[in-house]
């Protein structure tokens, strides 16, 4: 059975964030054995927008999260904060413009760039097809890794969580070149790499327009939680390309999920969520990518990778 914990920060300063990460991870109650003695966590940084954007992982939640870890598993714990470049960001700038830098330097833990160092290419199949990916060593021999993305609409996809900040682990800048298949190397990445913990900033969430929420959730399962989130704002799994293979490929315990809400439901969630219109959303967007693409062809110019994405 996987569990998935749904809770409220009292307000937006960094002792409220402390209290509903505490929470939620407390009552989500994932076995942390003595054995563990480095963590990985995975905010999410797709771009330089700021965390008010409602697109970038707040950097007082990963905070909360390093606080949580310390006090769980000991201040000797090695502790890393990791994300890999993306095709139109750079981590070196996004860490310092985004807040993480600073953060890192405070907490006296690492900072680690996903796409240098020892990368090794990895095997996995998806709907009877190999598929071989870039991953950082690090990911591969870490205790414990804890995913930290964010609750948000995605053009691309319907709507973005735990799974798909896997695929921005993957050590391969331009990820683009993905993108003709992307939910079998969404699935593929997680089929990879195992998150053990999900912790997802829903503070500010990023649907037609950002929203203060307030939302943490805590998740034993990276399927799991990314079932829930979807209902919480209002998509059919059915009509997320990923999340139907991935439960086909059967990535994750979904058979049962034992959700604690508490102090709000899911149906208050979605009730607060700004959701948009995803059918006419992706219309538009297409209409407006041919019209780029006709105007790159014309003046000889190129259409910044981050919007293909």
């Amino acid at each position: 059975m996987s569990r998935v914990v749904l809770t409220k920060a009292a307000s937006f300063t960094q002792n409220a964030i402390n209290e509903a990460v505490s929470r939620a991870l407390d009552t989500l109650n994932y076995d942390l054995n003595d054995k563990i003695d480095s963590v990985v966590i995975k905010p999410n940084l797709c771009y330089y927008w700021d965390y008010s954007t409602g697109e970038t992982t707040d950097p007082k939640v990963v905070s909360a999260v390093i606080d949580w870890v310390r006090q769980r598993l000991g201040k000797d714990v090695f502790i890393l904060v990791a994300e890999a470049d993306a095709s139109a960001m750079r981590t070196k700038y996004a860490f310092k413009m985004l807040g993480y830098k600073k953060l890192t330097q405070e907490k006296n833990v690492e900072l680690i760039n996903l796409s240098v160092g020892e990368i090794v290419r990895r095997n996995t199949v998806v709907a009877g097809k190999q598929i071989v990916l870039p991953v950082n060593r690090i990911l591969l021999d870490a205790d414990l890794i804890i995913n930290v993305p964010k609750m948000k609409y995605h053009r691309t996809v319907g709507f973005t969580c735990a799974l798909k900040n896997m695929f921005g682990a993957i050590a391969k800048s331009r990820k683009y070149v993905y993108h003709t298949r992307l939910p079998q190397v969404i699935v593929g990445i997680n089929k990879i790499i195992s998150t053990d913990v999900v912790l997802v900033d829903g503070m500010i969430a990023a649907g037609k327009t950002p929203k203060k929420m307030g939302v943490i959730m805590a998740g034993d399962d990276a399927l799991a939680t990314d079932l829930v989130v979807a209902e919480a704002i209002g998509y059919k799994p059915s009509r997320i390309p990923y999340l139907k293979l991935a439960i086909k490929e059967k990535i994750g315990k979904t058979d049962s999920i034992n959700l604690i809400a508490n102090p709000n439901t899911l149906k208050d969630v979605k009730k607060e969520f700004p959701a948009p219109n995803y059918l006419l959303q992706k219309l538009l967007w297409k209409m407006e990518l041919k019209l780029l693409r006709a105007y790159a062809k014309l003046v000889g110019d190129v259409i910044p990778p981050i919007l293909e994405e």
